[in-house]
């Protein structure tokens, strides 16, 4: 018997999290189909979806604007599959890193940092994340390289992101998944958007890497030469001044001076 309550059918609902009619499921879905929350983690799911209000993104006001306040093409919906929800800019709350932080986001996909499950090994790539295949690699494709007109082909729905298996370990913006994501969400009441919520995060690692994660010689997290990177501007980034900066602040109540980061 299938029971129908504001528009979700509960029974379909089940289907779809322990498998359901989606094939093909990236590493991802298929933990996101198998995390039981508990408790603690369905209240705080319920506490965010409380609080959640829907941003409105006005497509009219890039006209109004001067040349340099208007909106890049990185501020659209829809890049990742995290954009289903979340903003294209979506790291707010650290007022000393943010800035850093979504320049990040214009050409590493969330699931990068923030799908880490333990135990496994990914393989991290330029993704097109429009036809789901990874691209070759092309220095041209950090933003700090693009140099010509021509160099910006290189679009912001290309972003390196982690591979499981040969295959890409996150969903697709477009894909089945992402749209049945959007639909619960839409047509889902307070309950239902809460198991929605505790669920999709489940899997994830809510804080990043830390910047010397990456930006280290020895075991980077992210090969840049793999990437496409030639080596000496390789090593250059791995040992670039601005995360060596904020490791000497660890609080965020310490003070900051400009002139340390010439050190």
């Amino acid at each position: 018997m299938c029971i129908e309550r504001n528009g979700l059918h509960w029974l379909g609902w089940l289907l779809w999290m322990v498998g359901g009619p989606l094939s093909a499921a990236t590493l991802y879905e298929q933990q996101v189909k198998t995390f039981r929350p508990d408790a603690e983690t369905l209240a705080e799911a319920r506490e965010k979806v409380e609080k959640h209000r829907d941003i409105v993104i006005r497509d009219d006001i890039d006209a109004r604007l001067p040349h340099f306040h208007r909106r890049g093409p990185g501020l659209k919906r829809g890049e990742t599959f995290c954009q289903t929800c979340h903003l294209a800019l979506p790291h707010t709350r650290k007022l000393r890193t943010r800035s850093f932080l979504n320049m990040h986001s214009r050409y590493i996909a969330c699931g990068t940092c923030h799908f880490r499950p333990e135990g496994v090994t990914f393989r991290y790539r330029w993704l097109d994340l429009r036809r789901g295949e990874a691209v070759e690699v092309d220095a041209r494709r950090f933003p700090s390289r693009r140099e010509t007109v021509d160099d910006w082909r290189f679009v912001d729905w290309i972003k390196i992101a982690p591979f499981f298996s040969g295959e890409p370990a996150v969903p697709l913006p477009g894909s089945d998944f992402a749209r049945e994501v959007g639909r619960r969400w839409r047509d889902g009441d307070l309950d239902e958007r809460t198991r929605l919520q505790a669920r999709l995060h489940g899997p994830l690692e809510a804080k990043g890497p830390e910047c010397g994660d990456c930006h280290r010689v020895e075991a980077p997290l992210l090969d840049l030469e793999a990437l496409g990177e030639d080596p000496e501007t390789a090593r250059r980034v791995y040992r670039h001044s601005v995360p060596q900066f904020f490791r000497r602040y660890r609080e965020d109540d310490q003070r900051i001076r400009i002139i340390d980061i010439l050190r």
